[in-house]
C-alpha cells in the first residue's frame, strides 16, 4: 500500500532526483498531504468518511470526533438501531427542551470545537444528558491531510496519478521548468475534474423528490414527526 514516503521516493527517482535527503523526501511529503486536501475540499470530502463507536459516560453530555474529524453524517445506537437526531440551538429553544435532563439521547447538537494542545477537535453534545453507559456509532468526514511519513494514504490506488501529477508539477516549478510544470497541472486538473464529477454521479448525491414537490402533485407541506415513535405515510 502506497505511504507518504514510498510515493515520495518514488516520485524523486521517475524525476531521477536523489532520494539520499530525508529533509528534501519530508518536504515532497508535505506536498503529498497539501494534494489530498486539494482533492478533499474538490470532492466535498466525500472520499473522506469513516466509521467508529464510542460510549457515553453517565452524567457527561459533550464529546468530541477523533482528530481530523470535520463534520457528523450521522448517530446511531448500536444496541438498537436507532437513529440520533441533529438539532439546532434554535430548534431546541422554540420547542423549550430542557437539554439538562438525564435520559437516553435523542438528538445531538453542534457544539463548537475544542482546543486540546495543538489540535482543534469537532465537538458535539447530546440531549438529554446521559445517564448510562451506551455505545454510539457514528459516521463523519475527516480531513486527509497530516498523514503520517509511514501511515497508508487513505485513498484508492486508482487516484494516486492525481497526487504524483500534484507533486511534480510543483517540483518542475522550483526547478524552472515551466512548460513541465504546465503539462503535470493540466493533467492533474484534468483527472481532478473527471473524480468531482464521478462523485457528483453517484446515488448517494443524487436529491430525492417526494410526492409532494411536484407542482400537479396535489399535496402540501406537512409535518414530519419523529420516525421511531411516529408513521409518515406521505413520505
Amino acid at each position: 500500500m502506497a505511504t507518504p514516503n514510498s510515493e515520495a521516493v518514488a516520485i524523486l527517482q521517475q524525476m531521477e532526483k536523489a532520494t539520499d535527503d530525508a529533509g528534501f523526501v519530508q518536504r515532497v511529503e508535505k506536498r503529498i498531504n497539501d494534494a489530498l486536501d486539494e482533492i478533499a475540499v474538490a470532492t466535498n470530502y466525500n472520499m473522506f468518511r469513516t466509521r467508529s463507536t464510542f460510549s457515553t459516560v453517565a452524567g457527561t453530555a459533550v464529546y468530541q470526533l477523533p482528530v481530523g474529524g470535520r463534520e457528523i453524517e450521522q448517530l446511531r445506537y448500536t444496541d438498537t438501531g436507532e437513529p440520533i437526531w441533529l438539532w439546532g440551538t434554535q430548534e431546541a429553544a422554540r420547542y423549550m427542551a430542557k437539554l439538562e435532563d438525564a435520559g437516553r439521547a435523542r438528538v445531538w447538537i453542534e457544539d463548537g470545537v475544542l482546543v486540546s494542545g495543538a489540535n482543534t477537535l469537532y465537538q458535539f453534545r447530546l440531549a438529554p444528558v446521559p445517564n448510562s453507559i451506551l455505545t454510539i456509532e457514528r459516521t463523519f468526514f475527516y480531513h486527509p491531510s497530516e498523514i503520517a511519513t509511514s501511515a497508508v494514504i487513505p485513498i484508492q490506488d486508482q487516484y494516486l496519478p492525481l497526487i504524483r501529477c500534484y507533486v511534480k508539477a510543483g517540483l518542475y516549478e522550483i526547478d524552472g521548468m515551466l512548460d513541465r510544470a504546465k503539462e503535470q497541472r493540466n493533467i492533474y486538473s484534468g483527472l481532478l475534474d473527471r473524480l468531482v464529477k464521478q462523485e457528483k454521479r453517484k446515488v448517494a448525491a443524487t436529491s430525492q423528490q417526494r410526492w409532494n414537490d411536484l407542482p400537479g402533485g396535489g399535496g402540501r407541506a406537512q409535518a414530519i414527526f419523529d420516525p421511531s415513535h411516529f408513521k409518515n405515510p406521505f413520505l
